[in-house]
Order: structure tokens, then C-alpha cells, then sequence
């Protein structure tokens, strides 16, 4: 199999590790199947140019990241800033998903998004919150 097309499968793989993205969520934004993107994955097939374009556009990652020969990893603090995480836990995640056991992706997939989860309650509880805040006052009590 092409090396290239390798390193594509893994770090695609890796970055839907964590990223918390599943795998559907990845296939609706491409217009694309869950079966399709599975392919890509475990590199039966590679997306077409639009489609790879995409997907480096999703992660906000740049195209050759996915094919280089080199063994880096995207810059911890960068994909930090993209994920609304801090850089160590990136970090963390990052060798988490470099072991490649199933189990261990797996717990890292459960892990960020059960954060994602908790994220998204608070957030929504503090939207409530300054919705009902403003509800209770008069449009000139706000101004003053």
C-alpha cells in the first residue's frame, strides 16, 4: 500500500481520536457516508482532492500534514486553539492515540466527548442564565 495513503488513514484516524468528532459527524459535513469515511480510515480508499481539501479544512489542518514523510504531529498549542483544549491535554491525547490500541481510542473518544458534553450543559446553563437576566429587566434599567 502507498506510504502516503498511510499516513492519511492514521492521522485521520488519530484526529477524530482527539477531536471527539465521530465518524458520522465527519461523513454529514462531506456529504458522504459513515461506510465511506470507515474506508478512509482503515485505508481501503482515500477521499478525492474536494474531499481532502475538505477534510484539512475541518480540522484546520494544512493538506501536506496528512502525507508528509515526517513523524510530527501537529503542533500541540495549534491544535489546542482548534479543540478549546489546553496544549498539555493535547498533548496527553495525542500519545494516548499514538499507542493505536483500539481499547485505548476508544476511552479517549469516550473521555473528549463526555467533556465536550459537560462543555455544552454549562454552556447552555449560562445562556439560560443571562437570558432570563435580561428578560427581568426594563430596556432603560439596562442602559443605565
Amino acid at each position: 500500500m502507498n506510504q502516503s495513503i498511510d499516513k492519511f488513514d492514521c492521522r485521520l484516524k488519530h484526529l477524530l481520536s482527539i477531536s471527539g468528532v465521530e465518524r458520522g459527524e465527519l461523513a454529514r459535513h462531506l456529504g458522504v457516508s459513515v461506510p465511506t469515511v470507515n474506508r478512509w480510515i482503515n485505508g481501503i480508499s482515500t477521499p478525492n482532492v474536494y474531499q481532502f481539501r475538505e477534510i484539512a479544512h475541518f480540522f484546520g489542518m494544512p493538506y501536506d500534514w496528512f502525507l508528509e514523510d515526517s513523524g510530527n504531529i501537529p503542533n500541540a498549542d495549534d491544535l489546542a486553539v482548534k479543540l478549546g483544549l489546553s496544549p498539555e491535554t493535547v498533548e496527553a491525547l495525542l500519545e494516548l492515540a499514538a499507542s493505536e490500541s483500539e481499547e485505548v481510542l476508544t476511552a479517549v473518544d469516550d473521555a473528549v466527548c463526555a467533556v465536550i458534553a459537560a462543555i455544552g450543559a454549562v454552556y447552555d446553563d449560562l445562556l439560560r442564565a443571562a437570558e432570563e437576566s435580561v428578560g427581568r429587566h426594563t430596556p432603560s434599567e439596562m442602559e443605565g
